[in-house]
């Protein structure tokens, strides 16, 4: 989503040089964003989960780093103020810093609005109040690497080829299972879709062995633990459509350009993705009082997150048969890249 940010410094200022800072996780997918031209990487792990001598030994050599260079503007994409430590020896640069509230008032991000628009619109400063109209596109990316060869099983580039995300949920600090559509619901999904003749790929990294069992005999193309993240864009750029709950292959999705179904329950959809004729969202749990349960850092507790389960195999099934018909209507006639 912080892609926005990138994309719009580049329109505004074309000789720009945007350096983005990430972790090391991420740096292969910032490596795709055509208006990055530099990046620096620090091992996240260490940052944020090591004791004193793991974390000054990433933030000794970034700070010697960021001495010297000479950055003008720098912008911070974290309202927690713990992050502003990394940036201790940037002087002569104007920092704008995501904020949740200033003694004024101002804020950004805005409580309910799409990250993607707000880290956009910090190029303007926290001030910016709007009217805005439309939403800012995410960033360009450079050429997609070509599909892995495991992947390329279908003889017929006409079938219809679609992403199964049922993992995910997880990030260095923490796992967030309540976010997560049951396994059982997309088995469900994908034994109707290779009824209906379409090829049905599961998406996800190293972490996400647990649900193949769920899938087991079924003649689906496992790409868990197979893509780099570059190689994962590519495959979701060659696909019709990919079915998600709200983790980061969704965002992914969405970057790559293709069609989506995005499940949601205890997060805000409207914060997340920005819903279109190509997306389509399906936040369940409109009856729960506790919907949402998210502030933004921490879930509430919960020990039943209904507001996913119930969200029917057959309601999904008939949203992205609905999505599908609408994106093979407008998708050019092409067939898939050589391998």
């Amino acid at each position: 989503m912080a892609s926005t940010l990138a994309r719009r410094i580049r329109d505004r200022h074309q000789d720009a040089l945007i350096t983005w800072l990430c972790s090391t996780t991420v740096a292969p997918l910032v490596e795709q964003f055509a208006d990055v031209d530099d990046i620096i990487t620090v091992n996240e792990r260490q940052l944020l989960r090591g004791g004193t001598l793991a974390r000054l030994g990433v933030l000794l050599p970034l700070w010697k780093t960021l001495i010297a260079r000479r950055f003008t503007r720098v912008f911070l994409l974290h309202v927690d103020r713990r992050y502003r430590l990394v940036l201790a020896p940037v002087f002569g640069a104007t920092i704008t810093a995501q904020s949740p509230r200033d003694a004024h008032g101002v804020m950004n991000p805005v409580v309910g609005r799409y990250f993607g628009d707000e880290y956009a619109r910090l190029l303007d400063g926290l001030a910016h109040v709007g009217p805005i109209a439309g939403h800012y596109p995410l960033g360009r990316l450079r050429p997609l690497p070509r599909l892995p060869a495991f992947t390329t099983q279908v003889a017929d580039d006409r079938k219809v080829r679609i992403a199964l995300v049922p993992g995910g949920g997880r990030n260095v600090m923490r796992e967030s299972a309540v976010r997560r559509w049951p396994v059982s619901h997309y088995a469900s999904v994908a034994q109707s879709l290779i009824a209906d003749g379409c090829e049905v790929l599961l998406v996800g990294d190293a972490n996400d062995e647990w649900v193949k069992p769920d899938f087991a005999g079924m003649p689906v193309v496992d790409c868990i633990g197979k893509t780099t993240l570059p190689e994962t864009l590519a495959l979701f750029a060659d696909c019709d459509l990919v079915i998600s709950h709200d983790t980061g292959p969704m965002h992914l999705a969405k970057l790559a350009g293709a069609p989506v179904v995005a499940l949601f329950g205890p997060t805000m959809p409207a914060q997340f993705i920005v819903e279109d004729a190509m997306t389509k969202v399906i936040w369940g749990g409109a009856d729960l009082a506790c919907r949402p349960c998210y502030d933004g850092r921490e879930f509430a507790a919960c020990s039943n997150n209904i507001c996913m389960s119930g969200i029917s195999p057959e309601a999904v099934l008939a949203t992205a048969r609905s999505v599908l018909a609408t994106a093979r209507a407008n998708r050019p006639a092409t067939s898939r890249p050589p391998q």
